[in-house]
C-alpha cells in the first residue's frame, strides 16, 4: 500500500512539471533562457506546494485507493485550481515575472488532464488489484442491520457485506447471513474468510474486549464507529497520578481556542462578505425574474451556542410559505419545494452567503456544527444522547459532517462527526475543512 501511495505521489510531481514544459513548447516552441531560469527558481516551492495540496485533499491517505470517480474529479479541480492560484502569488513574492500569466493558466489546465489520465490508470489498476473491505459487521441488531444496508447500497464495489455477528436474531436477511452471539466470532471469520470486522456501538464492554482479542490474533482490520465516550478520550493525555496511569479528559471545546477562532471568523467573514456582495446582488436579480412578488431573503430561527436562538439568514430557495400546509419538515434531496433557481443557488451554495452576515455578529462560525432549528434540536436531544453537546460551540456554515458525510448520512453520524470536530478542532482543522468544503460544492451526493 506505501508503495502505491509514494508511486501516486511521484506521478503526480512528475506530471505538475510536466505540465508547466508542455505550455511552454505550445507557447513558445521551446523554454527561452530567462523563462527558464526563472521556472527552476521556483521549482523547489511549487513541488512542495503541489504535495501538500494534493496530501490535504485526501490523494495519498490509505482510503485514497477506493476513491470514488467523482471525488478524484472534484478533488483535482480545487487541487489544481490552489495550484495555479499558489504559482501566480510565488511569481510575485519571488518577483519571477518570467514566468507568464498566461503560461500558468495554460499549465493547469495540461496538469488537470495529464493528471486525470494518471488517475484514471490508478483507479482501474486499483480495481483489478486492491482486495475491497470484506466485511463482518459487529453490533446490536437494529445497528448492525442498518449498518449493513447503508454498505449494500454502496455502488463502488469498496465494499462487501460477508455476514452480521449480533446479541440476538430477529430479523432474517436474504442476502447475507446473519449469526447470533458475540461468542461466534472465531466461527464466522473462519467461514467468512472476511478481512475486516466493523464494531457499532452499544456492544457490553467484555464483549467487546473478547472479540477485539480475537480480531488482533487473527490480524484483521478493525474498524470501531466510536459512542459518545470513544469521542470524549479521543484527545485525552495520558498523566500519571503518583505513578496511576491516568487520562486527563479536557471535555468538550475549550475557550482559549474560542479566542483565536472569532478572529478568524471576523477576518472571513470581511474579506468574503464584499465580493459575497455581488454574487448575492445578481442572484437576487435571478430570484426576481423568476418570482417578482416573491421575497429573496429567508429568515428561520437556529440553535447555536449554548442553545441561543436566532434569524439565520438565507437566499431563498423555495416557494414562498413552503411549510405552511405541512409545518416544519426537514428539506429531501428532490424536494419539489425548490425552485429552479433556488437548485442552483443550492449547488453552488451561494444562498449561504448572508450568513456571513451571521458570522459577522457572532451568532454563527465559518466553520462548526450545521445549524438546525429549534423544533427538530429538542426531538434529536431525546432521541439522540449527547446531542446537546454540539452547542457547546456556535454553528458553522460548513463543518465536519458537511464535507466528510452525505445528504443521506443519519443524524447520528452527524452527531458523531460533529462531536469529533468539537473535540479537535484547531486552525489546521479548520483550513482542511474549509479546502474541502470547495470540493463537496461540486459533489451532488454531498449537497446539503
Amino acid at each position: 500500500m506505501k508503495r502505491i501511495l509514494v508511486l501516486k505521489a511521484l506521478g503526480d510531481l512528475l506530471l505538475v512539471h510536466a505540465g508547466f514544459i508542455i505550455a511552454f513548447y505550445i507557447r513558445f516552441g521551446t523554454i527561452p533562457e530567462h523563462n527558464l531560469q526563472a521556472y527552476i527558481y521556483i521549482t523547489p516551492w511549487l513541488t512542495i506546494a503541489a504535495f501538500i495540496l494534493f496530501y490535504g485533499y485526501g490523494f495519498y491517505s490509505s482510503s485514497s485507493v477506493r476513491q470514488q470517480w467523482d471525488e478524484i474529479l472534484s478533488g483535482l479541480i480545487c487541487a489544481v485550481a490552489l495550484l495555479m492560484l499558489v504559482t501566480i502569488s510565488l511569481s510575485y513574492i519571488l518577483y519571477l515575472f518570467a514566468l507568464p500569466r498566461l503560461t500558468i493558466a495554460m499549465a493547469a489546465v495540461i496538469q488537470w488532464l495529464l493528471i486525470l489520465g494518471w488517475r484514471a490508470i490508478i483507479v482501474r489498476w486499483s480495481v483489478r488489484h486492491v482486495e475491497p473491505l470484506n466485511m463482518i459487521i459487529v453490533g446490536p441488531e437494529e445497528n448492525a442491520v442498518e449498518r449493513a444496508r447503508f454498505f449494500q447500497s454502496d455502488q463502488s464495489g469498496n465494499y462487501r457485506i460477508l455476514a452480521i455477528l449480533v446479541d440476538r436474531k430477529t430479523v432474517d436477511l436474504s442476502s447475507l447471513p446473519v449469526y447470533e452471539s458475540y461468542t461466534s466470532l472465531t466461527y464466522v471469520l473462519d467461514e467468512t474468510k472476511a478481512n475486516s470486522i466493523l464494531f457499532c456501538p452499544g456492544i457490553p464492554e467484555q464483549s467487546r474486549l473478547e472479540m477485539l482479542t480475537q480480531s488482533f490474533a487473527r490480524s484483521v482490520s478493525i474498524f470501531i464507529v466510536p459512542d459518545f465516550y470513544d469521542i470524549l478520550v479521543a484527545k485525552s493525555r495520558l498523566e500519571q497520578l503518583n505513578s496511576v496511569p491516568a487520562f486527563r479528559v479536557n471535555g468538550f471545546g475549550n475557550g482559549r481556542e474560542q479566542v483565536w477562532k472569532r478572529v478568524t471568523d471576523i477576518a472571513f467573514s470581511i474579506g468574503f462578505g464584499v465580493p459575497a456582495v455581488v454574487i448575492v446582488l445578481l442572484a437576487a436579480l435571478a430570484l426576481k425574474a423568476e418570482s417578482f412578488r416573491a421575497p429573496i431573503f429567508y429568515s428561520q430561527e437556529r440553535v447555536s451556542r449554548q442553545g441561543r436562538i436566532f434569524k439565520l439568514y438565507k437566499l431563498r430557495t423555495m416557494v414562498p410559505d413552503a411549510e405552511k400546509a405541512t409545518g416544519p419538515v426537514l428539506s429531501a434531496s428532490d424536494d419539489a419545494r425548490v425552485t429552479t433557481v433556488g437548485r442552483i443557488l443550492r449547488f453552488t451554495r451561494i444562498d449561504e452567503l448572508p450568513q456571513l452576515w451571521n458570522v459577522l455578529k457572532g451568532e454563527m462560525s465559518l466553520i462548526g456544527p450545521r445549524a438546525e432549528r429549534p423544533f427538530f434540536v429538542e426531538q434529536y436531544c431525546r432521541s439522540i444522547p449527547g446531542y446537546d453537546y454540539r452547542h457547546l460551540v456556535n454553528s458553522g456554515i460548513t463543518g465536519l459532517a458537511q464535507v466528510e458525510g452525505k445528504y443521506s448520512t443519519t443524524a447520528e453520524d452527524k452527531l458523531r462527526f460533529d462531536l469529533i470536530y468539537i473535540q479537535t478542532f484547531s486552525p489546521l482543522r479548520d483550513f482542511h475543512i474549509l479546502m474541502h468544503s470547495v470540493k463537496v460544492m461540486l459533489l451532488k451526493k454531498k449537497a446539503m
